[in-house]
């Protein structure tokens, strides 16, 4: 483990992250509040979303190579990062200049980010995890995810969209985990281990979770607006990975009761930060389709 390597990788993941989603959601959303499988097919012609798909697999090679380095439930929380990157990277681009909430909202996320990392100490290296406890876990993430997602198809836009947006989050939190396994598996046997249940089943479950992710999260994008699928994404992301980096990885995570009440103080923080970038976000965006209105 070498937190120097892993690290920077986890926060040059979240750059690449921040990057695309912003344009993701502004090619994805529809304003309807409703999911559109035709749109959502025409976003492989559009040649935006394509170039932030791009920016999603740099994120994704930064990510694994942190994981290969770092334990999940200290690289997979950095990914929070995303959104204060989006917005300095929305103003280098072009974007609105940041206000005094937008520098608090940031030191919200980064403080709670801070102490979490506090709190968690060494997390170590954990254990690999059985091949069967790999399966198990992904059928249940899933049929969990599917159900909520059922539960609210016929309500409100904002509601869909952040249960849309925390589902894919989860979702997303587990394909670091699976990501773990299979680099470490990578990291000590070569080729030959990613060749073996141990390496080829978390491989398979990144691939089936990955696709259903990315296109949940498009369908997020689609239904509502960014402040209410993407704080819940990236909120739980990182609880998602954490409980199952300590449950399936056996990486050390403290979980007294002064730890557990210190954690939910850290994890609203950073949704309380996330929330007020997000919706700055959704205004530039829309100052910005208005500017362009205005020059045709």
């Amino acid at each position: 483990m070498s937190l120097v390597v892993a690290v920077p990788f986890g926060v040059a993941a979240a750059i690449a992250y921040g990057a695309a989603t912003a344009v993701q959601h502004q090619s994805a959303h529809t304003g309807t509040g409703q999911a559109d499988a035709r749109k959502l097919v025409r976003l492989l012609r559009d040649p935006r979303w394509l170039l932030s798909i791009g920016g999603d697999v740099i994120g994704l090679v930064f990510q694994v190579m942190a994981l290969a380095t770092g334990p999940v439930v200290l690289i997979q929380p950095l990914l929070v990062l995303t959104l204060p990157v989006s917005l300095f990277v929305g103003y280098l681009l072009g974007g609105p200049t940041p206000r005094r909430g937008d520098y608090l909202a940031c030191l919200s996320i980064i403080g709670g980010l801070a102490v979490f990392f506090v709190l968690l100490g060494t997390p170590g290296n954990g254990r690999d995890p059985q091949p069967r406890s790999i399966v198990l876990t992904v059928v249940v993430v899933l049929l969990v995810g599917l159900v909520l997602c059922a539960l609210v198809s016929r309500q409100g836009p904002t509601l869909r969209a952040g249960v849309y947006g925390g589902v894919a989050g989860a979702w997303f939190g587990t394909v670091g985990v699976l990501l773990n396994g299979a680099a470490k598996q990578f990291t000590d046997h070569g080729l030959h281990g990613l060749l073996q249940p141990a390496g080829l089943v978390p491989l398979l479950g990144v691939a089936v979770i990955g696709v259903l992710g990315m296109t949940l999260t498009q369908i997020s994008f689609q239904v509502g607006a960014l402040a209410a699928s993407f704080p819940a994404n990236k909120s739980v992301d990182p609880v998602a990975a954490v409980i199952l980096g300590a449950v399936l990885l056996h990486e050390h995570v403290p979980a007294g009761g002064t730890h557990i009440v210190a954690y939910l103080l850290c994890l609203a923080a950073i949704v309380a930060g996330a929330v007020r970038l997000a919706a700055r976000a959704v205004v530039a965006s829309e100052e910005n389709a208005a500017a362009e209105r205005e020059l045709h």
